[in-house]
């Protein structure tokens, strides 16, 4: 099965095309906030460089969070619009279990981590037993703290939180083993993974119900809760 990912989730957009064995093509592009702007135009190009078209494509998945708002928001338009067009099936993949994926890891624990601001991570632990993930800690948005108190010694720490609350994470766990640069924002070559699995399980694959998982309100929105207005 073809299958073209897409993630916005974070400040860098990566859009890949993969099958059941093999990673055709990804592209991994810091673009800051104009995800608008470039997005369709990278799906394109990384058609195009595999010789293929959006009409060879059987199925689309798309990061669904958490992450940021208007990133989220612009990879689920778009690609549900992609797969509506074409009447293929689309998979939403939550992010965290993405970036654990992309560490490789196949035996012990794995801590994906995302700034998420205003002093919380997005964030999860989950258990590898030869290669089969369980889930430890779920998705939530909380201080690193909170992570750490539910997180097992000997974890990867992997993400832009991780790098960001480096010093926090040492400072629970002094021998604590980091992720390297390459796996501090989501790729898309782990969501088409993801999405291959899910769709192969039976998992839901309707386009029009596909939405974005934000764990907490709008960083807006929560400026404006009762005790947050400093």
């Amino acid at each position: 099965m073809l299958i073209l990912a897409v993630d916005t989730s974070s400040p860098v957009l990566s859009v890949a095309l993969a099958d059941e064995t093999r990673l055709l093509a990804e592209t991994y592009v810091e673009c800051g906030r104009a995800h608008s702007e470039r997005l369709l135009a990278t799906v394109d190009w990384v058609m195009t460089e595999a010789g293929l078209s959006l009409q060879d494509v059987e199925a689309f998945a798309v990061s669904v969070g958490p992450g940021s708002f208007t990133g989220l928001r612009i990879g689920v338009a778009a690609l549900k619009g992609l797969a509506l067009a074409q009447m293929r099936p689309l998979i939403g993949i939550p992010t965290l279990p993405a970036l654990a994926h992309a560490s490789g890891i196949r035996d012990g624990c794995v801590c994906p981590l995302l700034d998420a601001r205003m002093k919380e991570v997005f964030g999860a632990v989950y258990s590898y037993t030869s290669g089969n993930r369980s889930e430890v800690v779920p998705m939530q948005a909380v201080p690193i703290e909170t992570i750490l108190e539910q997180t097992p010694p000997d974890t990867l720490f992997i993400g832009s939180g991780a790098h960001e609350y480096s010093d926090a994470i040492r400072a629970t766990f002094p021998d604590a083993v980091f992720g390297h640069s390459g796996l501090n924002h989501p790729r898309a070559g782990a969501v088409a993974a993801e999405a291959i699995a899910a769709l192969a399980a039976g998992a839901e694959s309707d386009a029009a119900n596909v939405a974005p998982i934000y764990l907490r309100g709008s960083q807006a929105e929560e400026a404006r809760r009762p005790g947050n207005e400093n």
